[in-house]
């Protein structure tokens, strides 16, 4: 697993790093395959931005996007938001498995 941090405009500092992987690491969990993430990190004065992005097999490019007064926060908000999408797109999945067993 590749997690790699761009920052614009703002400092990364290692605890954030250390936070941004572990949630980073939790998602990967829940997909069960090895990922390569980007996590993106912006801030324009009071609106803190942290941008989320999975490359995993089997599955379009996965983006979280979260918005915040402070960045831990921002980022909180864009690893819920990339749970659920994990979670529609697995759902999706078995759905569409299901479905193709009961043709056969």
């Amino acid at each position: 697993m590749d997690i790699q941090f761009h920052g614009h405009q703002t400092e990364i500092t290692d605890s954030f790093r250390t936070r941004a992987s572990e949630g980073v690491q939790k998602l990967i969990e829940h997909l069960g395959r090895p990922v390569g993430a980007d996590v993106w990190l912006g801030g324009d004065g009071v609106k803190k931005t942290v941008e989320l992005v999975l490359h995993a097999p089997h599955y379009e490019k996965l983006v979280a996007k979260g918005n915040g007064k402070y960045r831990e926060p921002a980022l909180s908000d864009a690893i819920a938001k990339m749970e659920a999408q994990i979670r529609r797109l697995k759902t999706a999945k078995k759905k569409q498995v299901h479905e193709a067993e009961q043709r056969a």
